[in-house]
């Protein structure tokens, strides 16, 4: 079922996907639908395997309501960008960043998601970093983003940061964190938060490295997912 509150997203979606698939309407070609295995409660594999959340709530209701297959799945995000781009698949929901406009069409947003700075709260540079208003004020930090980030990507090289450590996961990232091997992490907060929940609970030998790590607010940057 979708949810009542995403309803209206619908009809944002409908037109482009209909003028994609009108040439092979008559074939019923499935649309080839892929996202990130692990960014929920936008996108993410259910405990089925399957993909789960809002973004496959509202894709399954649009093109039901076309009446046009939809063949869906999830997977590490740069693999599923790069499926996209080679054609491999016919779309995915994100930002809608430079690299992504030379090989797609976009759709009104969908949903703004917020993205927010964590950060361990013993690092020594924690008060500057709590000051932080913009990503020129990073330079001087060390980052850690998700392979495949294109936002913040385009945000580091626009503004010269060039201390990036790129990492496989969302976890990965959260472990560099923990164990100060990097002081900034820019993430989608809801899936964050759930995630430090998760790990804080498992006392392993990262907890404390985790209840360590906090959150700047308010939001550091909400950004339209289409």
């Amino acid at each position: 079922m979708l949810m009542k509150p995403f309803s209206r997203y619908i009809s944002a979606i409908l037109l482009l996907i209909m003028a994609i698939c009108s040439a092979n309407a008559s074939e019923k070609r499935p649309f080839v639908w892929v996202d990130d295995e692990n960014y929920w409660p936008a996108i993410y594999r259910g405990a089925d395997g399957k993909p789960a959340g809002i973004f496959n709530d509202i894709m399954t209701e649009a093109f039901a309501r076309l009446d046009i297959p939809l063949k869906k799945a999830v997977y590490p995000w740069k693999r599923a960008q790069k499926m996209v781009k080679e054609g491999e698949a016919d779309g995915m929901v994100t930002v809608y960043t430079k690299e992504r406009k030379a090989y797609t069409v976009a759709t009104e947003p969908l949903w703004n998601i917020g993205e927010t700075l964590f950060f361990r709260r013993d690092d020594p540079k924690a008060c500057r970093i709590l000051k932080i208003k913009s990503f020129k004020e990073m330079r001087e930090f060390t980052l850690v983003d998700i392979q495949g980030s294109g936002w913040t990507k385009d945000q580091y090289d626009a503004h010269g940061i060039r201390n990036v450590i790129w990492v496989p996961n969302t976890e990965s990232a959260f472990n560099m964190i923990a164990k100060g091997r990097a002081d900034i992490f820019i993430m989608f907060d809801l899936n964050a938060f759930k995630i430090l929940s998760e790990k804080r609970a498992r006392n392993d030998t990262l907890a404390d490295g985790y209840r360590n790590i906090v959150a700047i607010t308010p939001k550091f940057a909400s950004l339209p997912f289409r």
